[in-house]
């Protein structure tokens, strides 16, 4: 399995509104390998957005295919191609980041006078995910002679 090492990543931005991954990866074909090629969409609409991503085998191929492709007219869109970025990666022995304090929660005091201790009870968030559960397929079993 090949590693991703974002060599090959390509930003595609400015696609015409009714371009397909199919023929994201066939502009990008004659470069090089298409290892694989998605337009981004909207997570609430699912609609497609106008900038993708294709990944190309190699970096030589990436670099021929934004030499080619930047600026030329698609469907009468100007496509904007670079190599993608890759992400940032945190400083060696860098503090992660503290997380924000709930804002519910009141500062617990001591009981005074041997009484117990009162805290308020704050509920937890619910998931805002849902798990899908599909049965497992019956595994068929074989007879033999005994």
């Amino acid at each position: 399995m090949r590693t991703r090492n974002h060599k090959g990543n390509v930003f595609v931005g400015n696609l015409p509104t009714d371009f397909s991954d199919e023929r994201l990866a066939e502009t990008f074909d004659p470069y090089g390998i298409v290892l694989s090629a998605a337009i981004a969409r909207d997570p609430t609409t699912g609609a497609r957005l106008r900038y993708g991503f294709v990944d190309i085998a190699t970096e030589k191929a990436a670099k021929a295919a934004i030499a080619g492709l930047d600026g030329i007219k698609i469907d009468g869109s100007k496509l904007s191609v670079q190599l993608s970025e890759k992400p940032a990666k945190k400083p060696p022995g860098g503090r992660p980041a503290l997380r924000p304090r709930l804002a519910a929660t009141a500062p617990r005091v001591p009981p005074r006078d041997g009484a117990e201790a009162v805290f308020p009870v704050v509920p937890r968030p619910q998931p805002s995910f849902q798990v899908e559960r599909r049965p497992l397929r019956p595994v068929p079993r074989r007879l033999t002679p005994q």
